[in-house]
């Protein structure tokens, strides 16, 4: 009787030890980061696909439970959502909600810039603060919402090359000097100062690789418009003129 009940007691022990391991896997916050200058993909336990782009940070459970699919993300990714109508997927940024039951779209938003955008490819989604979910943006396929000094505006969304940062490709089109540096700075965690005003206003239209890296891309456009390229090491920052 004395070793049955020892028995109960271990295998009681072990199922319930068992049951708060797997259960500690499941609710499990993971992070996942993206140096500068690179990229990831990440396959949910839903089977929703992001593609990060560089210098982002999402943050997801290991699997779903609940009512809800939540995850939160820090810089730009694309995401291909699994279709769910009884549980949506909810993406949180720092100001702003995006909620959906399956869908393709991007989310722009970089700790450093002073706006968020959310573009939509494909489905339909719905925008918001967390605070206030009555005031809700729907927005429609090809639309682009962007949140700005806690306003939303809505745009139409003309190209698709935005995205192709996905396969390392960095496209601009009639895009200011000003307006790529910007983007370079984030995806490279690199300042860019100006010591030439002249030259922030030359447009550049091209596709640029990825991995060729910052100092590359802008040898690429310097031989479009002539400028003076210097970069100081010990500041990681790279100054035009």
């Amino acid at each position: 009787y004395v070793a049955v009940i020892i028995l109960l007691i271990g295998s009681t022990w072990f199922t319930s030890h068992l049951y708060y391991n797997l259960s500690n896997e499941i609710i499990s916050e993971n992070t996942i980061t993206v140096p500068v200058g690179q990229r990831s993909f990440i396959t949910l336990s839903d089977g929703t696909e992001i593609w990060l782009n560089a210098n982002s940070k999402l943050t997801y459970p290991s699997a779903f439970e609940g009512k809800e699919r939540h995850v939160k993300l820090k810089g730009e990714a694309y995401f291909v959502v699994a279709r769910n109508i009884e549980k949506p997927f909810i993406v949180s940024t720092s100001s702003i909600d995006v909620k959906v039951l399956g869908t393709v779209f991007n989310i722009v938003d970089y700790p450093s810039t002073d706006s968020i955008s959310v573009s939509l490819i494909e489905g339909c989604i719905e925008v918001y603060k967390p605070s206030d979910k009555k005031n809700t943006v729907v927005l429609q396929p090809m639309h682009k919402v962007s949140y700005r000094s806690g306003l939303m505006t809505v745009s139409d969304l003309n190209n698709n090359n935005d995205f192709l940062w996905r396969d390392g490709i960095y496209a601009f089109e009639q895009s200011p000097l000003y307006e790529i540096a910007a983007k370079l700075e984030l995806y490279f965690d690199t300042k860019i100062i100006f010591q030439n005003e002249s030259i922030k206003n030359y447009r550049f239209t091209g596709k640029f690789r990825q991995r060729d890296g910052i100092i590359e891309i802008l040898k690429v456009m310097q031989n479009i418009h002539r400028f003076e390229i210097m970069k100081d090491e010990k500041n990681n920052t790279i100054i035009l003129r």
